[in-house]
């Protein structure tokens, strides 16, 4: 008798040890769930369902603009500013093709739809998401565990 009351506590203690664990893991690593490679793609349809709202045309993916969005995303843990590190403006990591340039950052938002729709509850951001003079979009999320905000988005706008 005792050994199964004893063999029943050992079997509800382990199922709790492995539910603890479980929830454990993936309140920790959720990012390790999302394809995070897909986060930029995601933002960008994002924005242009926004941007068709307002009867403006899509944003068409950039390479090179997302390559500078990954050097500022780096620095945002550091300082998180439109001034960069080094002092310079932000616009100093874009390449100088093109004439209109604007740079959107984020910080704590933990998927696409949480921080496309932070932007568009901020004027400023929402102002560059919509404008009609930007044709192409860079984006970056970046993961850094030991930072202020950990969770870190930049959009690099041309036009």
């Amino acid at each position: 008798m005792m050994r199964k009351f004893l063999a029943s506590v050992a079997i509800i203690f382990l199922v709790a040890l492995i539910n603890l664990s479980v929830v454990s893991a993936q309140s920790s690593h959720w990012h390790q769930k999302e394809d995070v490679n897909k986060f930029p793609f995601e933002v960008l349809r994002l924005v242009n369902i926004e941007r068709a709202r307002v009867g403006a045309a899509p944003l068409k993916f950039a390479r090179d603009l997302e390559a500078s969005a990954y050097v500022r995303a780096k620095e945002l843990p550091i300082k998180f500013s439109h001034t960069r590190p080094d002092g310079s403006r932000c616009f100093t990591a874009m390449p100088q093709i093109g004439h209109i340039i604007g740079e959107n950052l984020a910080g704590g938002q933990t998927s696409p739809q949480q921080v496309v729709h932070a932007w568009m509850e901020s004027k400023t951001h929402r102002d560059n998401i919509l404008s009609k003079k930007f044709k192409e979009l860079g984006v970056v999320y970046y993961y850094q565990p030991n930072s202020k905000y950990k969770h870190y988005w930049v959009q690099h706008f041309r036009g």
